[in-house]
C-alpha cells in the first residue's frame, strides 16, 4: 500500500480520493465542450433553415411580387421606376437581388418597375414647311418618316397639307410621322390649237387674254404668205399644254 497524501490543509487523504477529482472535473468539462458544441450546431441549423432562395419577379405586378415575397419571408421595396418599351406599365422591370440568390428570410429585395413606352404628343405640322416640319420633329424627339408630293386644290404651295398620325396623338419613344407637301393647284391641261395660217395679232390677243404666254416671235420670210401670218407653231397642233408652258411663234414677214 502506498503512503498517505497530505491535502492543500496538512490532512492526510486516501490515494483514490484524487483520481475520483479528476475524473469528475474532466467529465464536467467535456460535457461543458459538448454543450457549447451543441449550441453551435442548432444555431448553424437555425440560420440555415431560414435561409431561402429569392424568386423570379421580372414582368410581376407590385402586388404579385408583393404576394410571393411575402410567401418566402422576404420583403418588397419599390426603389425606382424607367421607361421601357418591352414592360408593360406597373410591371417589375429588375430586381436586386436577382432570382435565383440565397437570402436570409426577412431581408428585402429591391424592384424596378416599367413606366411603359414614353410617349409623346405628335405636334400640328399643317401649313407648315418641310424644314419647320423637320425641326419641330425633332425637338420633340419624334422622326420624320415618308415625304410626298402632289398637287392639292388647297394649302399653300411647299407647305404640309397632311400628316399621319395626326396633331395630339401620343406615340412612342421613335415613332415616325409621315407627311405630305402640296406642289400647288392641280395643273390644267389644255389641247394646243391649229394655229398655222392665222393672223399672228389675233392669236397673241387670244393667247393673252386667255392666259397663255407667248415667247418672242419670229419674223422671217416666207414665200406665197402675206405678212403676219402665222407658218410655225411649237408647240404643234394636238399637243398637251398647260398656261405655265411657253408657245413660240414663227410669223410671216
Amino acid at each position: 500500500m502506498g503512503e498517505p497524501q497530505l491535502d492543500a490543509a496538512g490532512y492526510s487523504r486516501p490515494p483514490g480520493q484524487f483520481s475520483r477529482w479528476s475524473s469528475i472535473v474532466l467529465m464536467v468539462a467535456i460535457l461543458a465542450v459538448a454543450g457549447v458544441v451543441s449550441a453551435l450546431t442548432a444555431m448553424r441549423i437555425a440560420i440555415r433553415g431560414h435561409v431561402v432562395e429569392v424568386p423570379q419577379l421580372a414582368g410581376k405586378t407590385k402586388d404579385e411580387a408583393d404576394l410571393i415575397l411575402k410567401g418566402r419571408g422576404l420583403k418588397l421595396r419599390v426603389s425606382s421606376s424607367r421607361f421601357s418599351s418591352q414592360v408593360a406599365e406597373g410591371r417589375v422591370l429588375e430586381q436586386n437581388p436577382p432570382g435565383g440568390t440565397p437570402l436570409k428570410a426577412d431581408r428585402t429585395v429591391k424592384v424596378l418597375l416599367s413606366l411603359g413606352e414614353q410617349r409623346f404628343a405628335v405636334p400640328n405640322l399643317i401649313g407648315t414647311s418641310l424644314r419647320a416640319a423637320q425641326l419641330t420633329l425633332t425637338q420633340r424627339r419624334l422622326a420624320l418618316g415618308n415625304t410626298l408630293y402632289t398637287h392639292t386644290a388647297d394649302g399653300d404651295p411647299s407647305t404640309v397639307v397632311y400628316q399621319s398620325p395626326k396633331a395630339g396623338t401620343q406615340e412612342g419613344s421613335d415613332p415616325s410621322v409621315n407627311i405630305l407637301i402640296s406642289l400647288g393647284p392641280p395643273a390644267q391641261y389644255f389641247i394646243m390649237p391649229d394655229l398655222i395660217g392665222k393672223p399672228a395679232e389675233l392669236v397673241s390677243a387670244r393667247a393673252g387674254s386667255e392666259g397663255f404666254h407667248l415667247g418672242k416671235i419670229n419674223y422671217r420670210k416666207y414665200p406665197g404668205v402675206e405678212p403676219g401670218v402665222v407658218i410655225q407653231q411649237k408647240p404643234q397642233a394636238g399637243y398637251r399644254l398647260t398656261k405655265s408652258d411657253v408657245i413660240l411663234l414663227d410669223v410671216s414677214q
